[in-house]
């Protein structure tokens, strides 16, 4: 069987909203809702690995699955 875990990498917001298919206001909204997650006026423009493996936890995998 195929390992279907993403991989955890730097992602900027443009990353994401690509992955979600949506803008980046949505993907901000959705964003806000990850408890633990800084989203407005961050001093870096990516998210470290950490903080994509929050929001994959949150908001699951765009077209794909988490595994645990």
């Amino acid at each position: 069987m195929k390992n279907n875990k993403p991989i955890l990498t730097c992602k900027t917001l443009t990353q994401l909203k690509n992955e979600y298919g949506v803008s980046v206001e949505t993907l901000k909204k959705m964003l806000r809702k990850v408890p633990d997650l800084k989203v407005d006026n961050r001093d870096i423009r990516e998210f470290s690995p950490k903080e994509v493996e929050k929001i994959y936890r949150h908001l699951g995998v765009a077209g794909d699955f988490f595994e645990e």
